[in-house]
Parts: C-alpha cells; structure tokens; sequence
C-alpha cells in the first residue's frame, strides 16, 4: 500500500515537532555547542539522504538526537549502527567494529579516564572503525580510501567534541568551527564519491562500448554476405572479413579510401554515382557486380545499398550489403538455354504435327471417299460381306480423319496460328447443330441427349463453339453408362455465360480431372476400359485452348460413380 503525501507528512509532524522543542530547550539551556553540533549532523543527514546514501542518512539523523540528548554512549552506539547498516556483504566486520567502539568508549567512561581521549592512537582507532571501516574494506580504490580518511576524519572529530574533549570557555566557537569543518570534509568526501562514480561510469560505458564494437565485429565478420560501409565523400570506414576476402585486400588498403582512388575513375564511374545519387535521394538502391573472385572464378553479387541516418535523419553514408549469387546465375543460365530447348523442340513438334496432318488428310479424303462409293454401289453390286467391308473401312477412315484435325487444331492452337472470329450468334442454334452430330454416337450408345432451349445470343466464333460442345458432349457419351443421359444448358448471370454439359456417367477423380485437360492424356476409366471410348485425349485440351482463346475458362466438377459436370463461362 502506498502512502499519500498527507499521511507521510502527518506521520512525520510529531517528530519534527518534538526535535523543534528539543532543539529550543537546548538553545535555552546554554547547550548552544551542542546545538551547532546537532544541526551539522541533520545537514549531513539532509545531504546524504538527497544522494540516496539511505545508511549514512539515518546514522547522521541519529547522531543529531543522541547530541540533542548528550548522551556519550549513545552517540557513539549511533555512529557505530551508521557502520552497521552501510555494510551489507561486510556484515561481520561492521559488527565487531560496533562493538569495539561502543565498549571502549563506555568503559573509558566507567573507569574515568578522559585523558585517554586526547592519545592519537586511540583517536585514530575511533576514526578507523567509525566511517573509513566501510570504504576501505568494501571498495579497494585508491578514491575510496581517501574518501574513507576524509570521514575518519570527520567522525574524529565528532567523538572529541561530543566527549567533551575541548575547553568549554571555547566550545561556542569550536562548535561553529568543527560544524563547518565537518560539513565542508563531508561535502568533499561526497565529492569525491561522486567523481570516482562518474570515473567508474564512464568507464564502464568505455567498455561496454569497446565490448559492444568487438561484438558487432565479430557478427559482421561471422555474415556470409559482404559488408562495407563509407561516409559521405564515398570513403570506406569499415567492411567485413567476407568482403576482404573476395576484394583480396586489407583494411589498410581500402580504409580512408574511395573506389575510384582504388581501381581507377573509369572503372569506379558507375558505381559512384550510383552512390552519389543514393546520398542525395536518401533512397535505397540495388544492383548486380561482377568481379574475379581470390580462385579466379567470375563471382556475381547482389548488392543492396541503404543510406544511414543519424538521429536527425540526415543521411550519414552508406551501407552496402552484397550476396553471392553465382549459382543462382548460372542455374538461371542453364533454365534459360533448357526452355529455349524446349521451346525449339516444341515448335519442331507443332511442325510435324502441321505437315503430317496435312500428308495424312489427303489419302484419308480418297480412302473415305472410295469406301462411300462402293458402299452406294457405284463400283457395281456388293455381297453382304462387302458391304460389310466397306462400312468398316468408311468408319475408320472418318475416325483417322478426326483424329488427324485434332492434330492440326491442337498445333494450331500451340503455335498460335489458329484465328478466331467473334460474332453474334444463337445458342439454340450451335446446340442443335452439336446435338445432331453426336447423335449417332449417343443412339449406338442407348444415352439419352436434351438440351434446355433458350433465346441466348452470346458473342463468338461459332465453327470454335460448335467444336467445343461437339468434343464435351462426345466424351459425356463415352464415358456414360447405357440408358444413361447428357444434358446441355445455358445460361447467363451478371455478365458470364454458362455453358453446363452434364452426364450420369462413371465420373472421375480430382487427380484424373486434372490429366484430361492435358493434351495426349493417356486417361482411360478401369471400369469401362472394355469399352470402345477411343479417341487420343486431345478433346479437353483442345477446349480449354478454344475456351481460353474467347478470354473464358473450363471448370470440371465430377465424382466417382456420379457423373462429370462440365462448364465453359464465356464473358458475356
């Protein structure tokens, strides 16, 4: 609980009132000595307790009331607890040297030999344990024990006073004397404390410096980046073991310093005014330099270059912190000479695809067209056998053909030569158009097709639109269950244009959703593997690109068992 000023002062009135009267009774009673004696020691008190000397406060206080009181022993028992309290890790020997004193003085009394009193050995004794006794022992500095003397000094001459060891026709003026003397040996004393306390401060703060810049030494030298720093007219003051080692020199080369003095102005030009320009816009910098490192080996630094600011936020020099990045060069090398190959081989394989496709279209044309004819029987009548024979060729002719445009659509689309031309047009109409030619498909199939009708107009290219359902809704057919169904819809919110084609098929994982939007996919469903879902995997691929090319996306919702979800958001 802490005390309010109103408490402390009415706790403390009593007392101060009692000491006023003893002190007045004292003047009144012709013990005016005793009175200067008394008010020496509570400006002693004043003092030390205004310096946080806590001990040798309340031993001045109660050496004050034991004078007010002349009490000899008592004076001399409060000098000895004024060395009590000040001990602390001394306790044993402030104790005896209490004790020494107090029986001393008490029996010099009791046998009645003032005369003791004026022998200098004795009064050095008193002198030795009542105030030096602390400092000697306790601080061990040259400061201290001369401290320590100055107050043997003084509490001398408090015992030979307060014994009554002047003449008492002079005591008036030994008391004004001895009060003064007294106050002035404690003040320096106090003085001297103070000044070996600064001492000690600052050099402690030496040294904390001195320990604080070998610390900062070691981290900067333990940094496996370089760091340097220079002042405003671009000198160095101070860099790293790191840098040092990859500079190849010295602090003595390189301090006091600038760069262009070290390697030349023309070759120092850039760095210099890149560092100028920093001092003036105060802004941090950062660039790439490249030298020979100590093995001969090309070395690359990232250097970041930050200003440093003094309280006021004045730009004092600059900091420099450098990285080795030649790995990192030479792996961003080796990436840019891998994607340029790859890229080549890419653009090789477009090529092929381009010629290839259109070398296989040619006879495809003529083996489809001859198998027509003699399934029309324009090469003369044919056997059920033959007719037979010419079915099968005409159908996998036309599945060859198909496979071969995609071909061609999918190298067009990599290589970015396939155009498409935006117009208004009906969904209605490209859904019909997309429905009647997987129809076939779905009817060998037993899968239902619908399509919800609409009046939407939305604009793009209809060949790349009719192209896109043409491919979802055949791969919805293929991977349905008989008697299973496809439906198709459209519609529009807040400017985006849904296109949902969705099947009750076998569906599919996340995993497998992911592999049929990536061209060639070699994806095939375990459960209906016996199934005839032929086809390269180039559909999705395809209708991603064809999406993507109308600025829209393709989304694939789909469960195992329950059927895939597909749905192309076109801006409307």
């Amino acid at each position: 609980m802490i005390l309010s000023t109103i408490q402390i002062s009415a706790a403390l009135a009593p007392l101060l009132v009692a000491l006023a009267c003893l002190m007045a009774w004292r003047y009144l009673d012709g013990g005016r000595h005793l009175l200067f004696w008394a008010l020496g020691h509570a400006l002693l008190a004043l003092a030390f307790l205004l310096l946080a000397v806590t001990p040798l406060g309340l031993g001045s206080g109660l050496t004050m009331v034991a004078t007010l009181c002349t009490v000899s022993s008592a004076i001399v028992l409060a000098s000895g607890i004024r060395v009590l309290v000040g001990y602390g890790d001394r306790l044993i020997y402030a104790l005896l040297a209490g004790v020494a004193v107090t029986v001393a003085v008490v029996a010099a009394q009791r046998l009645g030999h003032y005369a003791i009193y004026t022998s200098a050995p004795f009064v050095s004794l008193l002198c030795f344990f009542y105030g030096g006794t602390l400092l000697l022992l306790k601080q061990r500095s040259i400061f201290y024990t001369v401290t320590g003397i100055i107050l043997l000094a003084r509490g001398g001459l408090s015992l030979i006073y307060t014994m009554r060891l002047v003449d008492r026709s002079t005591s008036m003026d030994s008391a004004l004397a001895l009060s003064i003397l007294l106050i002035m040996l404690t003040g320096l004393g106090l003085m001297m404390i103070e000044f070996d306390n600064a001492r000690r401060s600052e050099r402690r703060a030496r040294d904390a410096e001195h320990e604080t810049a070998q610390f900062l030494e070691a981290l900067l030298n333990a940094m496996p980046a370089t760091m340097s720093y220079k002042d405003r007219d671009l000198r160095y003051r101070m860099m790293n073991r790191r840098m040092r080692e990859l500079r190849q020199a010295n602090n003595v080369e390189y301090m006091g310093r600038t760069w262009s003095e070290i390697v030349g102005p023309s070759a120092a030009a850039v760095i210099e005014d890149i560092d100028r320009r920093l001092l003036e816009t105060g802004e941090p910098t950062h660039m790439e330099q490249a030298w020979t490192g100590p093995d001969g080996r090309p070395i690359v630094l990232f250097a970041l270059k930050v200003p440093l600011r003094d309280t006021e936020g004045r730009v004092m020099g600059i900091i420099t912190c450098g990285i080795d990045i030649s790995r990192l060069k030479e792996t961003e090398a080796q990436l840019i000479e891998q994607r340029e190959a790859a890229e080549g081989a890419s653009r090789a394989k477009s090529a092929f695809l381009s010629n290839m496709s259109h070398e296989l279209r040619t006879p495809l044309n003529a083996i489809i067209g001859f198998a027509q004819m003699l399934s029309g029987g324009y090469a003369g009548p044919l056997s059920e056998r033959q007719l037979g024979y010419a079915a099968n060729v005409q159908e996998s002719g036309e599945h060859l053909l198909r496979l071969v445009n995609d071909i061609l659509d999918l190298s067009r689309l990599e290589s970015g030569r396939l155009d498409i031309r935006i117009e208004s047009c009906s969904f209605d109409q490209i859904a019909q158009s997309a429905l009647a030619m997987v129809q076939p498909q779905a009817r060998q199939a037993e899968i239902t097709l619908s399509c919800a009708p609409t009046d939407l107009t939305l604009h793009a290219d209809p060949r790349a639109l009719t192209q896109i359902l043409v491919n979802l809704l055949g791969n919805a057919v293929k991977f349905s269950r008989p008697q299973g169904s496809v439906s198709l819809e459209a519609s529009k919110d807040n400017g985006i244009i849904r296109i949902r084609v969705r099947d009750t098929g076998i569906g599919m994982s996340e995993s497998e959703s992911r592999a049929m939007s990536q061209p060639l996919h070699l994806h095939r469903i375990d459960v209906y593997r016996t199934r005839a879902n032929s086809g390269a995997g180039l559909g999705l691929s395809i209708c991603r690109s064809l999406v993507e090319l109308h600025g829209g996306r393709l989304e694939i919702l789909s469960q195992p068992g329950k059927g895939t979800t597909v749905d192309v958001l076109l801006p409307g």
